[in-house]
């Protein structure tokens, strides 16, 4: 029998239950080995419910388990990187839960904590391991629209959470902008293959907690290509792509969120409209698999972390945007004795 990977998760939350536990369980290389959360009578139901190994007590103990090799952080934003890099430290290899941190600093930390332990960091956007978007990039690499100029891309929704929930508060990485709008910085990168060279950003405040409830960011690509990203805790639900080409446009309804339904890829040229359908896929599943493989060396991460950083870089610039009210120059990275 093949090896599988035996996954530990840290804390009970709503993701995990939802998405990632039954992605596992569902997986072809990979169970549960183990759980630690705060509230340990809920971490040791979900471990008669969901098969899990062992539940464990602490965070701590998780990480120095010998039946862990990859762990699952779906903690608050502002845990991420501590817990990241202890579970590094421990040779277990890691699957954060997006953003990757609070700031680029904290991301840096991250990966150089893995190429010192030896071990694999992913950012956990699952959108992209969902065929849409696989198609949506093979579309766009051959010049179904032309050459891309623009790109619109919208996650929002009313967010009816109460106020202990960590996204209502400042300090833990809440607001629009992390939660969502890091889908539609990360979505753009991905589209353009580059990194923005500036941002500029503004947005509306909660005035009891001080979270940014909506945000719009303009990011300039080199080039001259443009994506406009908008995020929301408080309009109607979008979860769109729209890339804009000389010759035609493309378009995903459910670019962040296509769960358990079949969906369509419009592209429209002049008069023409054309719908290119894709079945339904597990993302979370498809995601965890292609993790559990690169641990295993069957593969390599299709998304590593310096991805991750290149996302919390523009967030940064976003941030610092919308604090000082003028557009940000993203300074490209100059990799160790090389160029951009």
């Amino acid at each position: 029998m093949d090896r599988k990977v035996g996954w530990g998760i840290l804390g009970c939350a709503g993701i995990a239950e939802k998405a990632f536990i039954p992605a596992v369980l569902a997986s072809r290389n990979g169970f549960l080995a183990a759980i630690a959360a705060r509230d340990e009578a809920r971490a040791k139901d979900w471990g008669v419910r969901y098969d899990i190994h062992t539940v464990l007590r602490t965070y701590e103990d998780l990480v120095e388990d010998p039946t862990v090799d990859a762990v699952y952080i779906p903690l608050p934003n502002d845990l991420h990187a501590e817990w990241a890099i202890r579970a590094m430290k421990a040779g277990k290899h890691v699957l954060c839960e997006k953003p990757l941190a609070m700031n680029a600093t904290e991301a840096q930390a991250m990966i150089a904590a893995a190429g010192a332990a030896g071990v694999l960091l992913m950012e956990g956007f699952m959108y992209k391991f969902h065929p849409q978007i696989e198609k949506t990039l093979a579309l766009v690499r051959q010049g179904t629209i032309g050459d891309v100029r623009t790109v619109h891309s919208s996650f929002t929704f009313q967010f009816a959470r109460d106020r202990s929930n960590y996204r209502w508060v400042a300090a833990m990485g809440g607001g629009a902008l992390y939660d969502v709008g890091c889908y539609t910085l990360s979505i753009a990168r991905l589209v353009f293959g580059a990194e923005p060279v500036s941002a500029f950003a503004a947005a509306r405040f909660d005035r009891e907690t001080g979270v940014d409830m909506t945000t719009a960011a303009l990011l300039e690509f080199p080039g001259g290509r443009f994506a406009l990203c908008d995020s929301s805790f408080e309009t109607h639900f979008q979860s769109r792509l729209l890339a804009v080409g000389t010759e035609g446009t493309l378009l995903l309804d459910r670019a962040f969120s296509a769960k358990d339904f079949d969906v369509a890829l419009a592209i429209v040229r002049g008069d023409a409209r054309e719908a290119v359908r894709v079945h339904r896929a597990d993302m979370f599943r498809l995601m965890a698999e292609h993790f559990a493989d690169a641990v295993l060396g069957k593969a390599h991460l299709r998304f590593p972390a310096a991805d991750a950083l290149g996302n919390m870089r523009a967030i940064d610039a976003c941030f610092e945007s919308i604090r000082s009210g003028r557009r940000v120059d993203i300074p490209a990275i100059i990799p160790p004795g090389g160029v951009p």
